[in-house]
């Protein structure tokens, strides 16, 4: 689903923008994969997200352009 930045960074749900890439890649092992449930397109492109993990259907959400977005997206 389309949406607005502001609208995902209102979204209640685990935010991991700031994770390490250690800690990004231990939930990735966890979830094996994310669903896409919303995004936000800006000028640049991606700009934040919101991914239903895999295994245990917890919502995460990345709010700014970042390594972590796209290591995910």
């Amino acid at each position: 689903m389309k949406t607005t930045l502001t609208n995902i960074k209102a979204f209640y749900c685990e935010d991991i923008t700031r994770y390490s890439d250690s800690d990004i890649q231990a939930l990735k092992n966890e979830e094996q994969f994310f669903h896409r449930v919303a995004y936000s397109i800006g000028v640049y492109g991606v700009t934040g997200c919101v991914l239903q993990g895999h295994k245990t259907g917890k919502l995460y959400k990345i709010t700014s352009r970042n390594s972590n977005l796209f290591y995910l997206y």
